[in-house]
């Protein structure tokens, strides 16, 4: 699992996200989640569970908590059915028309 700079705004998640890694990506993520506008790329992530939803809310409530956004791009569908399942998609702003 890493988390790349591609860019400034824009990370890039890669890897798999469950219960036993969670902890510490969040741990890796936290630092760049500075406030402002964040682009968030997961096309690179593999294996998910409902861990990698619980990481993807909490970065959203950290980045709001500083007066700045998050953005997901590239949502591999894997985290789209967990969001609609667990009801949470509006909340990481993930609709059923957005494109990936």
């Amino acid at each position: 699992m890493s988390i790349t700079r591609t860019a400034p705004g824009q990370l890039a998640l890669q890897g798999d996200v469950g219960m036993d890694s969670a902890a510490a990506i969040q741990a890796e993520l936290a630092p760049a989640l500075q406030g402002g506008d964040i682009s968030l790329d997961l096309a690179g992530l593999g294996k998910v569970d409902s861990a990698a939803i619980a990481l993807l809310l909490n970065a959203l409530r950290q980045q709001q908590a500083k007066g700045g956004k998050l953005h997901l791009r590239n949502v591999p569908d894997s985290i789209r059915v967990l969001a609609q399942l667990y009801e949470l998609a509006p909340l990481l702003g993930l609709t059923r028309t957005d494109t990936p």
